[in-house]
């Protein structure tokens, strides 16, 4: 009888350890699956969700800096210089990091995301020529930016950056505008009585940044920027043509110009005899280079059919870390 019950009892303490094996194994592959499938899922989302907010933050940057600059062209107000505004920018995804609780519970959610936010002081620039009317409105101007580069591990890399007034998305398939720069080219021919009275009306900010820095990891970092300079709009002025000009570091950036260029165009219906647009080629040494030439309805020197006005605009830029730990 002792032996039966020995047996029986080893019988029932081996099913218990199978069933905690089996129970382990099953626990073990539900994590496995949940890692491979729904920790990506959620990780990927979770980059989406930020880059987005990246967008939407440098679209508030580039509102805030327009307002400092346009506010200061009216000539019954003191100007806007040595005005500084403030923002912040979340660098990287929060990730399992602020998962409190058990050892496996942060491994259960995605790992943080870093990224860096960069003043560029790059060799870009921006030219701009013309000819005729009585104000030299002539000049080259630096564009330096401000660049979020990604750090994803889930999703595409990306790059958002605000230059030249204007906000920018770089990816490895290619470049595009997100908010177009303070570029403005309109047929103002409305009203006019004959074709000779028909015109083209031209606005232009260049906007510069001054200041160097690098931050990465992740957490928010605020971004002061300052308005240094500013100058009362030169013009409304008469002109025979004006050429606007970008020089960047490649071709493909060149395109992006060059696109942008043709939307400002397009928007305003301006007739394509009034303007000229192109880049450089593919193969030509570096910086390339976008451009538009902009002649009006009569392509000679006897009609300065060409109104141009020029809102140049410097702000100096710093970056700082905030204390994460302060509520």
């Amino acid at each position: 009888m002792k032996a039966g019950i020995s047996g029986r009892s080893g019988d029932l303490a081996l099913s218990e350890v199978v069933g905690f094996v089996l129970l382990l194994g099953v626990i073990v592959a539900a994590m496995a699956l949940w890692m491979m499938y729904v920790v990506p899922a959620e990780g990927r989302e979770d980059e989406i969700a930020q880059m987005n907010a990246v967008k939407d933050r440098f679209t508030d940057y580039k509102i805030t800096l327009d307002s400092l600059w346009i506010n200061s062209n009216d000539p019954s107000v003191p100007t806007m210089s040595g005005v500084m505004v403030s923002t912040s920018f979340n660098l990287g995804t929060p990730g399992g990091s602020t998962s409190a609780g058990g050892l496996f519970l942060p491994l259960m959610k995605p790992v943080a995301s870093p990224a860096t936010l960069t003043l560029t002081s790059t060799n870009d620039r921006m030219t701009i020529k013309s000819l005729g009317g009585t104000v030299d409105m002539n000049g080259s101007y630096p564009i330096n930016k401000i660049e979020y580069q990604s750090q994803n591990y889930y999703w595409i890399q990306q790059k958002y950056y605000y230059q030249a007034g204007g906000v920018f998305l770089e990816q490895d398939n290619g470049s595009t505008t997100r908010v177009a720069p303070p570029i403005s080219i309109i047929n103002s021919s409305a009203g006019a009585a004959t074709p000779a009275e028909f015109n083209s009306s031209v606005t232009v900010a260049p906007i510069s940044l001054e200041g160097g820095a690098s931050i990465g990891g992740n957490g928010p970092v605020r971004v002061d920027t300052r308005l240094k300079s500013i100058q009362r709009a030169l013009g409304p002025d008469r002109k025979y043509w004006v050429n606007i000009s970008v020089s960047v570091p490649d071709y493909k950036t060149a395109r992006m110009w060059n696109a942008t260029f043709l939307e400002a165009l397009d928007n305003e219906g301006i007739p394509d005899w009034w303007y000229v647009t192109g880049t450089s080629e593919p193969g030509d040494p570096a910086p390339a280079v976008a451009f538009v030439y902009i002649k009006g309805p009569f392509d000679d020197t006897t009609h300065g059919d060409v109104w141009f006005t020029l809102h140049p605009a410097e702000y100096a830029v710093t970056f700082n870390n905030i204390a994460t730990g302060i509520t």
